[in-house]
């Protein structure tokens, strides 16, 4: 029989604590109301009001926990027939699932907290529009051989979410947004949180694209908070930009892989094809953890734009950006319109501040009609900090001037430039060009 010594016996309570000793081992214990908990897993309920948590622990228990169901999605609504057309008047709070088929057309007037599952639902040249949407979360479709667009979004849209959505043979904008709102300095005229994540792209024209300009009643449709995220982007040899937004503030590009694109134009003797970026930012934001290979244009083409009174920033790092036919791996600007529109409304815009940090680039702008370095830079109005970038393969006209550089046309101002190494060959600088390891602790991509 065990032996037990009460190291505690006052009055039990709420939360009160002590400890007894079994066969020579301490275990602890809790009072919560009427149960007591001891260390080693044992509950007790005992029948007395005691202070005896000797007797109580005789009586104590290993309780059976019932397991519990994982959470299950909302009930989803089933619409559509399978194929054919499918027209929908406003939706509103509510969950739906498309009979999965073959659909010539969808349309949604106005979603307003709405999920659509559109698992196994195929549009063979056919596209979905939507008028308006608050808080509209899509996936799954497929959208093939469809010579205009995709998917449009027409009226003053936020919370859009779109993911797990292919798109093979797309002719014009795959994804677009047409608003044309005024920002009128408040939230509610942003478009705020758009979020494109693991859609694939094949074969199509340009994936995401949104207008925006510098007006003189003010910034049209500033976006905010718009992600674009694990995306794939293969064998679209006339994609031009991956996605453009005009005006931006707080973009996030990133893990996405894009390789093969922008080829039609792979021969010195063909016209100059196009003058692109494959990501074209207008506005403020970051661009990481992306792997851009066998391409033409910047990874990125990030316009320097901020909003409002406070210079924001712009982050680039942890990219691969290798085997391009034009240009440099980043760019880094502020146009002369930008610049007419700063200084004719310095209330509305500022400068942004650039950080370029830990890229890995090689083997730049083979047509050798351009520079093909680690950033494009021209005046920005902001600072830049640039450290620990890899390159090797780069190609300078003038062999005098820095690699890191293209262009400094009145700025930025350097804050920092530091431990940016370059190589003549790959093999001085990555293992090999699939995994692109760096070979220099702490330098490129990690």
């Amino acid at each position: 029989m065990s032996q037990f010594s009460v190291h505690s016996t006052a009055a039990a309570a709420q939360d009160q604590t002590g400890s007894i000793t079994v066969n020579g081992q301490i275990i602890t214990y809790t009072v919560k109301g009427n149960i007591i908990i001891y260390s080693d897993g044992k509950v007790a309920a005992p029948s007395i009001t005691s202070t005896d948590f000797q007797k109580a622990y005789a009586t104590a228990i290993v309780p059976v926990v019932t397991p519990v169901d994982p959470p299950v999605d909302p009930d989803f609504v089933s619409i559509g027939t399978g194929s054919g057309q499918l027209i929908l008047e406003p939706l509103a709070n509510t969950n739906v699932k498309i009979v999965p088929g073959n659909y010539d057309y969808i349309y949604v007037e106005k979603a307003t907290n709405v999920r659509m599952d559109a698992t196994g639902v195929v549009l063979k040249g056919g596209s979905i529009d939507v008028g308006q949407a608050d808080n509209f979360e899509l996936w799954g479709a497929s959208i093939i051989d469809q010579s205009y667009r995709a998917i449009s979004f027409e009226g003053h849209s936020n919370g859009v979410y779109l993911h797990d959505i292919s798109f093979k043979n797309v002719g014009d904008y795959t994804i677009s947004y047409h608003y044309k709102g005024i920002y009128d300095g408040t939230d509610a005229s942003t478009s705020k949180d758009w979020k494109l994540e693991r859609l694939t792209f094949e074969n199509t024209s340009s994936g995401f694209h949104c207008d925006g300009a510098f007006a003189a009643e003010g910034i049209v449709n500033l976006m905010r908070n718009f992600k674009f995220l694990n995306c794939v982007v293969k064998n679209c040899p006339g994609i031009g930009n991956v996605a453009y937004v005009g005006q931006v503030d707080g973009y996030e590009i990133a893990g996405n892989i894009i390789d093969n694109i922008n080829t039609r134009y792979d021969d010195p003797n063909a016209p100059n094809g196009y003058h692109n970026g494959i990501f074209h930012m207008n506005g403020n934001g970051s661009f990481h953890d992306n792997k851009i290979t066998n391409h033409q244009g910047n990874a990125i083409r990030a316009w320097g734009v901020s909003y409002g009174a406070e210079a924001k920033d712009i982050s680039i790092y942890n990219n691969i950006v290798w085997n391009s036919w034009k240009y440099s791996a980043f760019e880094l600007q502020v146009t002369p319109e930008i610049q007419d529109y700063l200084a004719a409304y310095p209330s509305r815009i500022k400068p942004t501040n650039a950080k370029v940090y830990n890229n890995t680039a090689g083997h730049l702008n083979r047509s050798h009609d351009w520079d093909g370095v680690m950033i494009d830079l021209y005046h920005t109005g902001g600072t830049l900090e640039y450290y620990n970038n890899l390159g090797f393969e780069m190609y300078r006209q003038d062999q005098s001037r820095s690699i890191g550089d293209m262009i400094n046309m009145g700025g930025p101002e350097m804050i920092r430039n530091e431990n940016n190494q370059y190589f003549p060959t790959q093999q001085e600088a990555v293992a090999d060009t699939v995994t692109f390891l760096s070979l220099i602790p702490g330098v490129g991509a990690q």
